[in-house]
């Protein structure tokens, strides 16, 4: 399996043989290398003082022997909850009324086991469904119920269905296959249509798809659709042996693992009512702070990257998972994406538009500030009715509730270069003055304008919840609707950009907006020209997080690209770790996980392209960013700087508060190098290299974890496990290219040349070949390699 098409291996055999015998104790900074000759050069003077300074600031003092420090890597959580979970039913004594909501909402039918759901789906008699090549026969004996499906004319094959998946808009059916995964089946009840329909009308792919994604429910879903779930993949017998504590969401789910709580209150010796849920032993998103009520609703409620598993409630996102960013790759199956470039998200991934959002930044709003969590009589879990019954589309009187709660007044100018006068937003003069329409009009509706339907998914508009005021410019450039000419649509964006002007006069505002979209958009499409405008975004606290994370992750791209001289789509995706969205999704093999001295430019020579030093300098600036999200994409873009001049930054994010920042500071030191460091910037490297290994064990069913983690292993003085868990890749799957190179990598520092012309032939049959592997075969055979 290629690593990519614009991977060049361009390999410095000096490299592979250093310390052949075993791996250097010592190995803070390589040696220089002159690009493409097998022998050492000595570094040039700027060279010499860049990694003296860089040696001098990580040595520690001193100037001692290092010294290995062992660690459990499997083992290695920080404050990981000394608790058990719970079932929802151990709630239900003390709070029957809470309970008794809760079970009537949408979240306890998440997941559910066929005896106890609420099928939907149509299964009677000659029910079934032919669409896009794919054929569907959906049938009921007694208790049992079955999905056959038949692709393209072919031989159909018959699933039993062992669970359901959600109960109101869709209802999605789960077989469990014979080796344990529990297979999302490709096929959808439609509740609003009352019909079937194919998996690809709700998928991010084109109808011509005619594959089969093959979600698996105890793969991609692990973290969210039930209580305490954990794969449990059995690498000897190639099978899961999952385990949960409670199908669906239950209330731990939102207040921790409970038997902390539980034991208490059991106890008789709990103190008074007015105790806090922390004296509780419990987390309770009423008084807790907003980072970690937006923190615990986003965890499932967005897109993730799935660092590690066992997140709890009022813990931090970021020590298991990163947030999906306007950067995230495009699959090239999928026509849309996952943002507007402004930052808006265009399908799911709410959480990150709020976390952009003024009301979270500077008001502390967060998701209960308008929904229900234990569920609510009302559409979305929302507080009030924001529908108007029987006018679909049109938001009611109500629905303004939810802003006023906070806004209750402003103070603006009623047109522009007039004098700001204060407005009541509760009586119709405000709402008028402030929103230019009759107060009782659409128009004059919270929502309408600050929460445009620009979010499309599963047949479904969603509101945008970065809560901005409309942006017509966006229109007209990027073709995002803004809530003007969705409802004037005769009119055009210049129509609406004028409107705004003549009565907020916020022209430069909205034209900052679209300017930070244009770079993200150019990066976006992989033009080395943006380099130095996103940079600058990465960097601007003005802008929310999750765009400055973004602009970071776009920059590390782009300095690859320029790097290597090769395309941005090309480039590194965010890591090897489990992708999480509705519809799965693999785990990326991209150029990143190449061993340093294996990439192009590794560990310092002469770049094909220039990275300017301010953008480098901006880098380093963002991985000092108060938010986690943007020191995690900050950290991973340093790494592709080739730059020895940014180890010191790396080095002090090893101790970083955010476990993924540490495990991707890891990372990027091994890709610049850097395995080995003396004193305390030492012992604190070993910790966030068994945090880095960690995240390659979570799911021991992708063969690219097992080849990343071999190679930690190899430079980190580990070879027989090394060996181990490169055929182990092998064995998962034995067209992995990237495991052959490296298993060679091996056989050459052995001496055992043969055997290493022998792996990399492999990978060039696999379609591996390259000017790289070539001349590693030539060295080889120099060496008497045959």
């Amino acid at each position: 399996m290629p690593i990519s098409k614009g991977l060049r291996l361009v390999v410095l055999f000096g490299l592979l043989v250093i310390g052949s015998s075993g791996p250097p104790v010592m190995a803070k900074v390589q040696p220089c290398f002159e690009r493409g000759l097998e022998r050492l050069r000595p570094c040039r003077a700027e060279d010499k003082e860049i990694r003296g300074e860089a040696s001098a600031k990580l040595r520690g003092g001193g100037g001692a022997a290092p010294q290995l420090i062992n660690v459990d890597r499997s083992a290695h959580n920080p404050d990981p909850p000394n608790e058990t979970y719970v079932g929802s039913a151990a709630c239900q004594t003390c709070h029957p009324s809470q309970y008794k909501q809760w079970h009537q909402s949408l979240h306890v039918q998440m997941t559910k086991p066929i005896a106890q759901a609420r099928i939907e789906g149509d299964f009677s008699p000659g029910a079934h469904l032919e669409a896009y090549g794919r054929s569907y026969r959906m049938e009921r004996s007694g208790g049992r119920y079955t999905v056959s499906v038949s692709t393209n004319g072919g031989p159909a094959a018959t699933y039993q269905v062992d669970y359901t998946l959600g109960a109101k808009r869709f209802q999605g059916y789960l077989s469990k296959l014979a080796d344990g995964r529990i297979y999302v089946l490709p096929v959808f009840w439609m509740g609003s249509a009352g019909r079937w329909i194919d998996w690809t009308e709700i998928a991010p792919v084109s109808h011509h798809y005619t594959g089969d994604l093959r979600q698996i429910w105890n793969v991609n879903c692990v973290n969210c659709h039930g209580v305490d779930i954990v794969p449990n993949y059995d690498v000897a017998s190639r099978t899961y042996k999952t385990t949960w504590t409670e199908m669906g969401i239950g209330c731990v789910d939102c207040h921790g693992p409970g038997s902390a709580h539980v034991q208490l209150m059991t106890s008789g010796d709990h103190g008074s009512p007015a105790s806090s849920a922390a004296d509780l032993k419990i987390f309770s998103p009423a008084t807790a702070r907003p980072r970690q009520v937006l923190d615990t609703c986003g965890y499932c409620h967005g897109n993730k990257t799935n660092y590690f598993i066992g997140f709890t409630p009022g813990r931090l996102m970021e020590d298991f998972a990163e947030p999906f960013l306007v950067s995230q790759p495009i699959p090239s199956n999928d026509p849309q994406g996952e943002f507007w470039p402004d930052g808006r998200p265009s399908r799911f991934n709410r959480p990150q538009a709020v976390m952009d959002s003024q009301c979270f930044l500077k008001g502390g709003a967060t998701c209960i500030s308008c929904h229900i969590a234990h569920g609510s009589p009302f559409d979305h879990s929302l507080k009030v009715n924001i529908d108007v019954p029987g006018h679909p589309g049109e938001h009611s009187r109500a629905s303004d509730q939810l802003c006023v709660q906070c806004h209750k007044t402003m103070t603006e100018a009623p047109r522009a270069g007039a004098a700001a006068v204060a407005m009541n937003l509760t009586t119709d003069a405000g709402i008028e003055a402030h929103t230019h329409h009759p107060a009782a009009s659409q128009g004059s509706r919270c929502i309408t304008c600050h929460m445009a339907d620009v979010n499309w998914r599963l047949f479904t508009r969603r509101l945008d919840h970065t809560f901005q005021p409309p942006v017509p410019e966006m229109t007209a450039s990027f073709g995002e609707p803004n809530t003007c000419t969705a409802c004037h649509d005769d009119k055009t964006p210049e129509w609406a950009e004028a409107a705004l002007d003549r009565w907020y006069g916020h022209g430069t505002r909205r034209a900052a907006i679209v300017k930070v979209a244009e770079a993200m958009y150019r990066a976006g499409a992989g033009d080395p020209g943006a380099l130095e405008d996103i940079a600058a975004v990465a960097g601007d606290r003005k802008q929310g997080p999750i765009m400055r994370a973004s602009a970071a992750d776009f920059a590390g791209r782009l300095i690859w690209a320029i790097r290597n001289g090769q395309s941005a789509a090309d480039a590194p995706t965010s890591g090897n770790a489990q992708t999480q969205t509705s519809f799965g999704g693999a785990r990326a093999a991209g150029p990143e996980h190449a061993p340093a001295g294996l990439q192009p430019e590794a560990g310092g020579p002469a770049p094909t392209g220039v990275v300017p030093r301010w953008v480098v300098n901006a880098l380093v600036g963002a991985a000092a960013d108060p938010e986690p999200v943007v020191r995690i994409a900050a950290t991973r873009a340093l790494g592709y700087t080739g730059d020895p001049r940014v180890i010191p930054a790396l080095v002090a994010l090893l101790s970083d508060t955010a476990r993924v920042v540490r495990a991707t500071a890891a990372k990027s030191l091994l890709e610049l190098n850097v395995t080995h460091l003396d004193g305390d910037h030492g012992a604190a490297l070993v910790r966030a290299q068994a945090d880095y290994a960690a995240t390659l064990q979570i799911f021991r069913d992708v063969p690219d974890d097992h080849v990343s983690l071999g190679w930690l292993d190899e430079q980190t003085g580990r070879r027989a496990d090394a060996v181990q868990e490169l055929n182990e890749a092998l064995a998962l799957d034995p067209r992995n290219g990237r495991a052959h190179i490296y298993l060679g990598v091996i056989a050459a520092r052995d001496g055992r040349y043969t055997d290493a012309i022998k792996e990399w032939q492999r990978a060039e049959a696999l379609g591996m070949a390259t000017a790289g592997i070539d001349r590693l075969i030539t060295e080889a055979r120099k060496r008497g390699g045959h």
